[in-house]
């Protein structure tokens, strides 16, 4: 019980440092939550000037990207359409290895209806009210996507959107407040070369490393996650897929405003007369912009 306090009062010593860190740098939002802040200084294990990169990486790239990022409601037609497509769903509980485990499947397979670019929307929009609401006992050490390929056919390939994906996968790699740990492809098509071929020069290498793919009806998965863990769909114990999902469209509406609100995601611009401190983190956040250039 001491070990833990010692740990949380640690925890919020350095949330402390990062949030006067954040004062100093007037192009950052000011109002990030703590919460937030746990998410970044977790990831990097603690360290202040690591979760502080990260923190100006993630900001830089969304304002970047302000189609992906900041312009954005989950209730409008296209992530509605989205989400009656697709699910995109956070499981709940923690694996043995203390991971998270995300599943993401398609549920119509008309590949007319399937908005690639406000997948990816969707998908952020998702982690986002996930990093908001977490409590501390809730941090996973890792997470594992697990995208579930049934009904993906070489037509809802063609719908994909390099530029969107180009985005996604820097983020995702680089920008990303989490720890990724395995990444599992179910139910693998036979063309499953060709999707690679689209996908992979978007991939690090040391990222694909982490990729397992799963023939069809396979076993394989379960011995890197249990499979109860898994919806009822699936031979879990989760509950239904589709309970699931609608906690999370719920979660989608209730932060409705906080998604949307600019101030929570814009960075600002650098002001004339800003300190020497000051205009030392505009030039840093102005490099990160410059650095997150994308052919």
């Amino acid at each position: 019980m001491v070990h833990k306090q010692d740990n949380e009062q640690l925890m919020a010593q350095r949330v402390a440092e990062l949030q006067n860190l954040i004062k100093a740098q007037p192009q950052l939002p000011h109002n990030i939550s703590s919460t937030l802040l746990r998410r970044f200084l977790h990831t990097t294990r603690g360290d202040v000037a690591a979760a502080q990169r990260l923190l100006q990486l993630n900001y830089a790239m969304r304002n970047k990207h302000p189609q992906i990022f900041i312009d954005r409601d989950p209730m409008d037609a296209s992530c509605q359409q989205l989400l009656q497509v697709a699910d995109l769903v956070p499981l709940p509980g923690l694996t043995p290895e203390n991971n998270k485990l995300l599943f993401y499947r398609l549920i119509d397979h008309d590949a007319d209806k399937f908005n690639f670019t406000a997948g990816i929307k969707v998908f952020f929009m998702v982690a986002d009210c996930r990093f908001a609401t977490e409590t501390d006992g809730r941090l996973s050490d890792g997470e594992i996507p697990i995208f579930d390929m049934a009904g993906y056919t070489l037509r809802h390939l063609t719908k994909t959107v390099l530029s969107s994906l180009r985005v996604y996968m820097k983020f995702v790699q680089e920008a990303h407040p989490v720890r990724l740990k395995e990444v599992h492809v179910l139910n693998c098509p036979s063309y499953l070369d060709k999707v690679l071929t689209v996908v992979k020069p978007f991939i690090k290498s040391e990222v694909f490393k982490l990729i397992h793919f799963h023939l069809p009806n396979a076993d394989t998965p379960y011995k890197h996650f249990p499979r109860d863990m898994l919806p009822e769909e699936y031979g879990g114990s989760a509950g239904k897929m589709s309970h699931l999902k609608q906690q999370w469209v719920q979660l989608l509406q209730q932060h409705r405003e906080y998604l949307m609100d600019a101030d929570n995601w814009q960075l600002s611009k650098c002001k004339k007369g800003a300190t020497s401190s000051n205009s030392s983190s505009c030039n840093t956040l102005t490099h990160s912009l410059k650095t997150l250039e994308i052919d």
